[in-house]
């Protein structure tokens, strides 16, 4: 018989060498990879962040349906326009446009309890301002954040969906040039709530519904702790709930009550609505997404040019937009 066969040359272990190689082409494939995966959850965020702007464009339309007009961009009174709240009075009953459409976001239950003779904070409110329903919330941002408080009362959840108030300032003494704002008084304070807001007929923007904004997106501070509190992404209250076109999207400086969040630009103003302006922000890259009066959903690019941003926020001024 033959002497038994050996096996000559098979290793039976890598050497550290083609390891080391095996572990760079798989870090690389996953630098190449990474991004790709990270832009598809991007995309399906904003997806749905779009698909929420839907449910609200169509709420404002069925309250429009209702009512003849768009919401309140909020009130003090039940009947503000004929009834407002006197310099005396901090209370009434306040509340914001996002009460007036629970009706239409599938949240009935939240606006039959709500007592609409007293104010947001009021022992059958408060718990409804601190409710999270999946509609406030872009994706893309931080779902379920809440405006911190020491007092509980005064606790109420953000949302990334905001009416447009105009081109500069939230208020302006006697000027309706957007869908939502205020058209007299004399400014606004803890002590002096005398600002009379109006509602608008779709037929009295004059601009064209399809190049007027409706709402837009704004961006939530980065935490809720109170130690730094930031007043930006408060729908449901009834003074910092809006946008305006003052700068173009993720840019300017936002002109709020608290700054609390420093790498969103930002100066602190007086509890005075006077010089309030809230730009419209996102973490979306590239811009922000917008609804426009005619119920359309369109992302508006960062780089789109300051006099048109305002142009479309405007609902009477008789320019045309034309292309952007």
């Amino acid at each position: 018989m033959g002497k038994p066969r050996t096996r000559i040359g098979i290793r039976d272990a890598f050497t550290l060498v083609e390891l080391l190689v095996v572990i760079a082409i798989i870090g690389a494939l996953v630098g190449l990879l990474l991004p790709a995966v990270q832009s598809a959850r991007e995309a399906a965020r904003r997806s749905s962040c779009t698909n929420n702007f839907k449910q609200w464009a169509l709420a404002m339309h069925q309250h429009h349906d209702a009512v003849k007009a768009l919401p309140y961009i909020a009130q003090r009174r039940n009947n503000p326009e004929t009834n407002t709240a006197s310099s005396a009075d901090n209370s009434g009953q306040r509340r914001s446009f996002v009460v007036s459409l629970w009706p239409y976001i599938e949240a009935i239950d939240l606006s039959n309890r709500w007592n609409r003779d007293g104010n947001y904070w009021n022992n059958t409110n408060y718990p409804l301002m601190q409710t999270s329903l999946p509609l406030y919330f872009c994706p893309s941002d931080r779902p379920g954040a809440m405006f911190p408080s020491s007092q509980i009362v005064y606790q109420m959840r953000r949302c990334n969906y905001l009416p447009n108030a105009g081109p500069t300032r939230m208020f302006v003494a006697n000027t309706k040039n957007a869908p939502f704002g205020y058209k007299s008084g004399p400014g606004f304070s803890s002590y002096n709530h005398d600002c009379v807001p109006y509602r608008t007929p779709l037929g009295s923007i004059t601009d064209g519904t399809s190049k007027t904004l409706l709402m837009a997106e704004i961006r939530f501070p980065s935490n809720d702790l109170l130690a730094t509190r930031d007043s930006r992404g408060l729908a449901l209250h009834d003074v910092l709930n809006n946008f305006t076109a003052a700068a173009p999207p993720n840019s300017g400086t936002d002109m709020a009550w608290l700054c609390g969040d420093p790498t969103i630009s930002c100066a602190p103003q007086p509890d005075d609505l006077t010089n309030y302006q809230y730009i419209a922000r996102s973490r979306h890259p590239g811009g922000v997404n917008a609804a426009f009066c005619d119920g359309s959903i369109q992302f508006i690019p960062d780089a789109i040019q300051p006099g048109v941003w305002q142009e479309l926020s405007t609902m009477n001024s008789g320019t045309s937009v034309g292309n952007w």
